[in-house]
């Protein structure tokens, strides 16, 4: 690429460079709060990520102040807009899963010390019901709806700001741009430190990973909150100078309207999108001559379905990448060509990153032998907030690592083989399963529960909670999910249980998750043949 991400400080001044080159450009196609469709060049979006920065300062923002943002792409606008001030006002970025319930935005908004948080009406009265309890929190601002009597309306915000020609703070590449909360796999999400450092040189190799040009339109489903979204789609866009284009919700039909208007060059989704695309797509008949480019993250890509997907679009590239959240992202791409020549690979290292299968010393294996997928990259995380230890179990000498179990073969490729992690993956949602766990134990007569993952046809993993119950105890599924209601996300409730009288264990009396998938993975694949 002609430009390298050190060439830039900060995210602010990456834009502002964008913006500078190419005003007029078309940057961002987004929905607001209101339901209408947002659409601003570089220049628009720089002004208006100022003047917002300065409308929450004027409210009593400071530098270095963390904001959290409780949306979902139905109020992507606010919530980029938001994404944007913080950039330039030199303050921190903290999106939240907007499907968290009350104990989750709790403990999110007491972890990374948010001052200020934007919401809207879904996600609002949550975070009214727990913020007595989070000891920074001062203001919620309300994208959308009505405002009361300690809530302020993100509109009025921004409308009574007063844009003046501000001396903006400089920030550069340790400083840190966001907090992103994993997906809690040890019990609790964590908070990973992003710097601009990370920012900017993700930015930059997964433009190159995805082969991204200005005038391309990037087009994503995947959340606001997510890595996915920012560092997968935005900041990569606007570092080549390409329009990023965020589908407000999951709707198939809806989303390949939008890729024919639009004329959408390049789409990341999971690969269970890509199987109701092609169920959708030919009875829509929707132009889509200008694709050329598609990506699988967040699971591996079925090689029936690659092979379906270039047999419907046969100039397509279909690609697959890996990595993580503390990655920034960084990990593998597997292009095209070699998707087939390579059944099962995630590919090889993008740019600028390295990859090693190791022991526990980090110490390389041989090709072909099974160990923990790590990763180093100027991309990576600058460790948990206010988590030193798992910082240190996180990172090895500069290497992180993934949790992940994997091999590589003579060429290069990587091959994910297994979880070191307990982590399901459901539609694209990444799920601790022992914060599930926690949950679970918590209702009466439940003694012990091993939640895994099980095959499903078009979500890739559903959830299945595997349960002992005390000697008499009546215990109702429909009644569990209830009671999980408030405390989970939805995506993260099981929707299967299975009550057995014994737990199968290792010598040293921990549960063998391995079997159960065994034992679950045979009776899915049984029944549905």
């Amino acid at each position: 690429m002609s430009e390298h991400w050190k060439k830039y400080k900060s995210l602010a001044e990456m834009i502002r460079a964008q913006a500078e080159k190419s005003p007029n450009r078309l940057a961002l196609v987004a929905r607001s709060a209101a339901g209408q469709e947002q659409r601003l060049s570089y220049a628009q979006m720089v002004w208006q990520g100022e003047k917002f920065a300065q409308g929450l300062k004027q409210i009593g923002a400071s530098e270095r102040d963390h904001i959290g943002i409780a949306l979902d792409n139905k109020s992507a606008y606010e919530a980029i807009v938001t994404l944007l001030a913080c950039a330039f006002g030199g303050m921190v970025c903290v999106p939240i899963n907007a499907r968290f319930a009350e104990e989750e935005f709790l403990h999110a908004l007491t972890l990374a010390d948010i001052r200020f948080v934007v919401c809207d009406g879904i996600t609002g009265p949550r975070i009214e019901a727990v913020r007595g309890k989070a000891p920074m929190l001062e203001k919620i601002l309300l994208a959308g709806g009505a405002p009361g009597d300690s809530i302020i309306l993100w509109n009025d915000v921004y409308g009574r700001a007063q844009r003046t020609e501000a001396i903006w703070p400089q920030r550069h590449h340790e400083d840190i741009s966001e907090i992103l909360f994993t997906s809690g796999t040890t019990s609790r999400p964590k908070a990973a430190q992003m710097s601009h450092r990370s920012a900017l040189a993700s930015a930059y190799g997964f433009a190159d990973a995805m082969s991204l040009r200005q005038g391309d339109v990037y087009q994503s489903f995947f959340p606001f909150f997510t890595t996915a979204c920012l560092r997968c789609v935005l900041y990569p866009s606007w570092f080549v100078g390409a329009t990023a284009v965020v589908d407000p919700e999951l709707n198939v039909a809806d989303i390949l309207g939008r890729m024919e208007r639009e004329r959408t060059t390049t789409y990341i989704g999971v690969p269970s999108f890509y199987i109701f695309m092609l169920e959708k797509y030919q009875d829509l008949n929707r132009d889509l001559s200008a694709l050329r480019i598609i990506n699988a993250g967040g699971a591996a890509m079925p090689a029936e379905l690659t092979r379906r997907l270039l047999e419907a679009f046969p100039d397509l590239d279909v690609r697959q990448t890996y990595g993580q959240t503390e990655g920034g992202p960084c990990g593998t791409v597997l292009v095209g060509e070699e998707a087939l020549a390579h059944i099962g690979s995630s590919g090889v290292p993008w740019v600028e990153t390295d990859l090693r299968i190791g022991d526990d010393n980090v110490e390389d294996v041989l090709a072909g032998a099974v160990g923990e997928i790590a990763v180093r990259s100027p991309s990576l995380f600058s460790g948990y907030y206010k988590n030193e230890e798992a910082t240190r179990e996180a990172l090895k000498d500069g290497w992180l690592l993934s949790g992940d179990l994997g091999k590589r073969d003579e060429g290069g490729y990587l091959y994910v083989v297994d979880r070191k992690k307990d982590m399901v993956i459901r539609g694209g949602h990444n799920i601790g399963t022992q914060e599930v766990e926690a949950v679970l134990l918590r209702y009466e007569g439940v003694e012990e529960v091993a939640v895994i993952g099980i095959p499903h046809d078009k979500l890739g993993e559903d959830l299945l909670a595997v349960m002992t119950v005390a000697p008499g105890a009546q215990v109702d599924t429909d009644k569990i999910r209830e009671f999980c209601a408030d405390k989970l996300a939805d995506f993260k409730i099981p929707r299967r249980f299975e009550i057995i009288a014994e737990m199968p264990r290792s010598p040293m009396g921990k549960i063998l998750k391995t079997e159960l998938r065994a034992t679950y993975k045979n009776l899915v694949m049984a029944k549905a043949s």
